[in-house]
């Protein structure tokens, strides 16, 4: 029979290990949330276990486009059924933190990895790893530059043309035909918005409007609101996401400036403002349909039925005006 000292002994050595597990994370400086399925993910077969383990990795946890892309890739877990589903991110959209992510979803045994990639290149070294463990990999919203089953996207440079022509017939119709256009996006060496500034700036060629080079707000939403108020001679502005068009609209907010304001997304805060007529028009992408088919096509490679490589597949944009909310 064990004595008490020893008794002690045993309980004290329990309870480093659980600390030691508790304390373990997705890096040593930088915690991961995550938010997943209960013991019983949704989507569990009829005897609850699963055939599949899916994990969603995203810039981070903040942004509501990320939220969408969440809600789309619960919704095909429910019908499909079978899968282990989670969506984890790191609290910072940098290459370390998300490729910590990356080496946790491996290490838990995913199957499939559905990726917003933070940078073209910079989260590679972690997914030759998950390739190598044989994990398939889905990209959704921006890609990295590492093979892939498919992509699934608004065509970025399109979507751009169309806000560009979109804000052109705006200016038009107000009876200016001249002036600066002041171009944002949050982070740079991100593509989908390298695209769509892109895209944007085509729309313009030939026309006597002078476009600005891209301010980059680096995730400093102060920053955009005072590039916006340095500038009041400006036209209009360009918001190449939902953070520069909910900072600039803002700042037409507190402002009371007239300037137009092309946006880009469609969180409630964004359609709040272009409700009340702070921007002129938003671009609306699909991020349900991101998670939606994004999971449906993890499942298809998973069991073999979709077999192409490297696939591209557009899920369309739609054009909001005040009107539309």
């Amino acid at each position: 029979m064990c004595n008490v000292k020893n008794l002690k002994l045993i309980l004290t050595g329990i309870l480093v290990v659980l600390f030691s597990v508790v304390a373990a994370g997705c890096g040593d400086d930088q915690q991961v949330s995550v938010v997943e399925q209960s013991n019983k993910p949704s989507g569990a077969n009829s005897n609850g276990e699963n055939q599949y383990k899916i994990y969603l990795i995203t810039m981070d946890l903040v942004d509501d486009f990320w939220k969408s892309i969440d809600k789309g890739c619960r919704q095909a877990v429910e019908e499909i059924g079978g899968i282990d589903y989670k969506w984890i991110g790191p609290d910072l959209n940098e290459d370390g933190p998300q490729m910590e992510c990356i080496d946790q979803a491996v290490a838990e045994g995913a199957n499939a990895i559905l990726l917003a990639s933070s940078s073209p290149r910079g989260v590679i070294p972690a997914l030759e790893k998950a390739a190598a463990a044989g994990v398939k990999i889905v990209y959704v919203d921006n890609p990295s530059e590492f093979d892939h089953v498919a992509f699934l996207a608004t065509d970025n440079e399109a979507a751009g043309v169309t806000a560009g022509e979109t804000l052109k017939k705006g200016l038009a119709d107000a009876g200016i035909t001249s002036g600066t256009i002041g171009v944002t996006a949050n982070k740079s060496n991100v593509t989908s918005t390298e695209l769509r500034t892109k895209g944007f700036r085509q729309a313009f060629e030939g026309t006597d409007f002078v476009l600005t080079e891209t301010f980059y707000a680096e995730d400093d939403n102060q920053s955009l609101k005072d590039f916006a108020a340095a500038h009041p001679e400006y036209v209009a502005f360009f918001g190449s996401n939902e953070r520069t068009a909910r900072a600039i609209g803002e700042q037409m907010r507190e402002s009371g400036s007239k300037q137009m304001v092309m946006g880009f997304d469609t969180s409630d805060s964004v359609l709040t403002l272009l409700h009340d007529g702070y921007l002129y028009a938003t671009i609306q992408q699909k991020p349900e349909v991101m998670g939606h088919d994004g999971i449906k096509t993890a499942v298809e490679a998973l069991k073999g039925t979709f077999t192409e490589n490297n696939k591209r597949i557009d899920t369309g944009v739609v054009v909001l005006f005040r009107d539309s909310v």
